[in-house]
């Protein structure tokens, strides 16, 4: 099989097609999921605890994704599209509590197999310049592939729901296929045998709080936006082309905001991302007209999308290759219990306070990432000395003799 470094422009475009198929399943698959357990009688608690298992089963398969990247290879990312399209299409026959609970668990496993070897893959790939804009494609093609199946998802809610998730669990099988047929993968296994790298822990805090941050996000939209939406008195097709819409601002700022990271500094446009994202959250929850809570939506989705991106991206600087595959697992895995945080906590406040709740929640953990990140930056801080504590420094020590003593 051919190095993907020989041609990493082919590699990258084959590696975001077979991504955005696997998205188009999760996107498809992950409202319709919540909306059917409203209809099914369960409310907001237990639709984000459904929500949450799915990231719950990501996070727990994530430690063993390096394992079995070392001894299946490609294999890995097939079986979990494959898996993850089985999952999405049988959801509507889970006929119980548990039944869907258990796909949901099982569609997270798959869904780390799925992403955790194509984000090393990218990383591994992509050099020092272009690492934040090379992942920005990548979280472009995912968000393009969530954003077409949340679209066609909810159109077909209405009438055709079993079918819809049947779609999905197609566009996953297929992208799975693809990536076993066509995708260069290299001779050398991704993950080496050495043991992982220590990690600076203190200086990346941002990175893996933007990836917990994300997650956070990321669950409480999927679990309850639709929900939300819908409380408000908008129809499923209107539901769907604001939901649709807020994913369209993730694809239109994620590759401009990677090109700024890499030429402005990646740390300074993620905590401008931050700033945003944070000011989005505020206003949503009191703004009565449409308009105004879809301009606010957007610019929550656009900016907290390039979270994930950017934090991977400055982790990636700091890891050799041989331990890109297990950094990328953690770091997923950290993602992935902001995504069950994000919906279980969320659902409990908003049963507690009412659905503006939703809002509430990801600002705190905003708020909270930023909090440590300040707090591990300048506990970590050298003390500057100025030219006063310079001098008496290295002045000479001076004992005053005993009394007596001439």
């Amino acid at each position: 099989m051919p190095n993907p470094l020989r041609n990493p422009t082919r590699t990258l475009a084959l590696i975001c097609l077979a991504s955005a198929g696997w998205a188009f399943s999760f996107g498809l698959a992950a409202p319709l999921a919540s909306i059917w357990l409203q209809d099914a009688g369960y409310g907001d608690s237990v639709i984000g605890l459904n929500t949450g298992t799915h990231y719950f089963g990501m996070a727990l398969a994530a430690g063993l994704v390096p394992l079995l990247m070392r001894r299946w290879g490609r294999l890995c990312a097939v079986w979990g599209m494959i898996l993850s399209g089985i999952t999405v299409a049988l959801f509507p026959w889970g006929g119980s509590f548990t039944g869907w609970f258990v796909l949901r668990a099982l569609e997270g496993c798959a869904g780390a197999m799925s992403l955790i070897p194509m984000e090393t893959l990218v990383n591994r790939n992509s050099p020092r310049a272009h690492r934040a804009r090379n992942l920005g494609f990548y979280a472009l093609a995912v968000t393009l592939g969530w954003a077409l199946g949340n679209l066609i998802g909810l159109q077909m809610h209405e009438n055709w729901p079993r079918l819809a998730f049947a779609l999905g669990g197609c566009a996953s099988l297929l992208s799975g296929l693809a990536v076993y047929r066509w995708l260069p993968w290299p001779g050398d296994p991704l993950e080496g045998d050495v043991s992982a790298p220590a990690l600076p822990w203190k200086k990346s805090i941002l990175s893996f709080g933007s990836a917990w941050s994300q997650g956070f996000l990321e669950g409480t939209m999927v679990a309850f936006l639709s929900v939300y939406l819908l409380f408000l008195g908008w129809s499923d097709v209107r539901v769907s082309w604001l939901t649709s819409g807020i994913l369209v601002g993730i694809i239109l700022f994620q590759v401009p905001v990677a090109w700024l990271a890499d030429k402005l500094g990646r740390t300074k446009v993620l905590l401008g991302c931050y700033g945003v994202t944070a000011l989005g959250l505020v206003l949503a929850p009191f703004s009565l007209q449409s308009s105004w809570l879809s301009f606010w939506l957007f610019l929550v989705g656009a900016f907290s999308g390039a979270f994930y991106p950017l934090g991977l991206s400055i982790l990636g600087e700091r890891i050799p290759e041989s331990g890109l595959a297990r950094v990328n697992a953690r770091y997923l895995a950290i993602n992935c219990l902001g995504s069950l945080c994000g919906p279980v906590i969320t659902g409990a406040v908003m049963e507690r306070f009412g659905k503006p709740g939703m809002f509430w929640s990801p600002l705190a953990a905003v708020i909270l990432v930023l909090g440590c990140w300040l707090g591990s930056y300048w506990w970590s801080k050298p003390v500057q000395l100025n030219s006063k504590n310079v001098a008496n420094c290295t002045a000479p020590l001076k004992l005053d003799p005993p009394k007596g003593v001439s």
